[in-house]
């Protein structure tokens, strides 16, 4: 599923003041990888795609749980988190 991008530091260090994620979704790809999915305050009731953090590049993660992590730790989102894994593969890559 294909969404806008949004920088990581529009996230991190120049979010809006009062902004905040919303929502956040984790999603696996083909290939295994993760990569993190928001909403945001601040924008359209959308999810935006996560890149790199100057790079519009979406960032992956080998491991859900550093993504996880990632969701939690930088960009300060205490809410339920969505998780699609592909079938066979999210034992594999979860941990």
């Amino acid at each position: 599923m294909e969404y806008p991008l949004i920088y990581e530091y529009e996230l991190t260090t120049r979010r809006p003041e009062g902004g905040q994620v919303e929502a956040a979704e984790l999603r696996q790809r083909d290939d295994g990888k993760w990569q993190i999915n928001v909403r945001v305050s601040w924008k359209d009731s959308s999810f935006y795609s996560v890149t790199k953090f100057t790079f519009l590049e979406i960032r992956l993660y080998s491991l859900a749980t550093t993504a996880l992590r990632h969701i939690v730790d930088k960009y300060r989102f205490h809410g339920p988190i969505i998780v699609h894994a592909k079938e066979g593969k999210l034992a594999k890559n979860l941990i």
